[in-house]
């Protein structure tokens, strides 16, 4: 359950983000709404994992006050919303490869293009990617070496 609404939220925000560099907090809120209800019907995570989850999204928020922007404040309000999916752990590794692999687009866009280090790079598409390859690697891997 937590795959389809993950998806199409990082669908919905990725398109956002690369068009308008801007995430629609309505959409954010929907699926936020969503990921609680799921919470209270399945149970997927413990509580405490959850608000673990939520709050690497507060301290993202508070960082993007801090930093005066350098975090996008629409990015924060997705890591939350992803902690309710996702608990503590796995928002986290999220978090942590999507980093990662905006790091790498960065260092390859920078030296490709000759810019500025602070050149801006939209984020939701490498949550995209990063919960693809989680995905992949945690479902699909099993099946490659069972079958």
């Amino acid at each position: 359950m937590e795959v389809y609404g993950l998806v199409c939220l990082y669908c919905l925000t990725t398109f956002d983000d690369l068009k308008d560099r801007r995430v629609k907090v309505s959409e954010i809120l929907i699926f936020g709404a969503i990921g609680i209800i799921i919470n209270i019907v399945y149970r997927p995570n413990d509580l405490l994992s959850i608000l673990g989850g939520v709050m690497i999204g507060v301290l993202l928020y508070l960082f993007s006050i801090i930093s005066k922007g350098r975090i996008g404040k629409g990015d924060a309000l997705l890591i939350m919303v992803t902690g309710l999916y996702l608990g503590f752990k796995d928002t986290l590794l999220l978090l942590w490869l999507s980093m990662v692999l905006a790091a790498i687009v960065g260092t390859i866009y920078v030296r490709k293009h000759h810019v500025k280090m602070d050149v801006e790079l939209p984020f939701v598409p490498f949550l995209l990617i990063g919960y693809v390859v989680m995905f992949m690697v945690t479902n699909l891997g099993g099946l490659i070496v069972c079958g």
